[in-house]
């Protein structure tokens, strides 16, 4: 049986719940921060989050635009369950610190649940719909107002002299056993620059778009907000979009060890579009619809090289249950961008009809 975690108890212990917190279990599938699901004495319940400092480097930069962004969302969503809402520490800032440490506290949505697999194919266009509506919702934001709290987050070719340097040093010695995979992302270097110069405005954008960020009722399935805002800063719509379609529009989980089994999804790319489409094409200029299907491409093709380099680095950055996640990771997500790439025309004919 699960115990109480009292070091995470402490900490919620300094915010300002409604009567004093007296459980704390860990919570979620995140990747990158810890987090936990606290229970005060009245039965309330909170979701509390540990930050990854050598994820984000400069916290409080985090944690303002986070508190601009939900300060935004309570202006415009009545409703509290359809929004995020920071919980206050008891001397009123919106996070507190334990030596390296960063927490924060959001209320916990009563009668949501994380969307994850299995889904329904119509059930992808409510992610599409979910981050479409968060788009919008942000216009009220300026971009330019938001901290870039990770510099050259998608600038894929980055990423691929990155990968072009870790493989040289082969910190960990695996580049051996993954020459194979290395050599597979490095032919899409042309594509990792499409972006470079690109028209499109700078909009408030999520930059983790993906199915788990999703929260929805557990009884209708209707979308009521996205979750993790520890990214959001000044991007572009099109990546938002792009990573919609890498973690939907595939035929297996992203960390499947079986790459043979990872394909695009035609019907779930085309549901995404339309929820997507559907909530926020009015809002897009022609400049960003156009490039959506690119984004799809470089969104995969970013993921992949991420989860390469990681693994490559000895799991530095993400959280694994067993030791070769990362290269399975690294190799599902290489293997759909092999598969969107061939599907790519396709692609565009769909967001074009949609859009039409």
């Amino acid at each position: 049986m699960a115990v109480t975690d009292a070091p995470a108890l402490a900490q919620a212990s300094r915010f300002a719940t409604a009567a004093p917190a007296v459980d704390a279990r860990r919570f979620g599938s995140g990747h990158v921060n810890a987090t936990y699901l606290i229970t005060d004495a009245g039965g309330r319940r909170y979701v509390l989050q540990r930050i990854n400092t050598f994820a984000f480097r400069h916290p409080a930069h985090v944690m303002e635009n986070i508190v601009k962004v939900t300060s935004a969302m309570a202006a415009q969503i009545p409703d509290p369950r359809r929004r995020l809402t920071l919980v206050p520490t008891r001397d009123g800032a919106w996070w507190t610190t334990a030596g390296d440490d960063w927490w924060r506290l959001y209320d916990f949505i009563p009668d949501s649940t994380e969307l994850a697999e299995p889904v329904a194919a119509e059930e992808y266009a409510l992610v599409g719909r979910a981050f479409g509506e968060f788009l919008v919702q942000m216009a009220a934001v300026d971009a330019a107002e938001l901290h870039v709290t990770i510099p050259h987050y998608h600038d894929e070719w980055l990423y691929m002299a990155k990968l072009k340097a870790v493989v040289a040093a082969d910190p960990r010695g695996r580049v051996a056993e993954m020459a194979a995979d290395i050599e597979r992302v490095l032919a899409f270097e042309e594509v990792s620059h499409a972006f470079e110069r690109t028209t499109m405005p700078l909009r408030v954008t999520h930059n983790d778009a993906k199915l788990s960020n999703v929260l929805v009722d557990v009884t209708t399935r209707q979308p009521l907000c996205v979750v993790d805002l520890d990214t959001v800063q000044p991007g572009y719509a099109a990546n938002d979009f792009g990573d919609i379609i890498r973690s939907c529009a595939t035929t297996a989980p992203e960390s499947e060890p079986d790459a043979t089994r990872v394909r695009f999804a035609p019907e779930r790319f085309e549901a995404c579009v339309r929820g997507y489409l559907g909530a926020c094409g009015t809002v897009l200029e022609p400049s960003e619809i156009a490039n959506l299907a690119q984004g799809a491409r470089l969104m995969t093709l970013e993921t992949s090289l991420r989860f390469l380099i990681d693994y490559l680095e000895g799991d530095l950055f993400y959280h694994i249950d067993y030791p070769v996640q990362n290269r399975d990771r690294a190799r599902n997500q290489a293997a759909l961008l092999t598969d969107l790439d061939r599907h790519y025309d396709a692609m565009c004919a769909v967001i074009a009809g949609i859009a039409s």
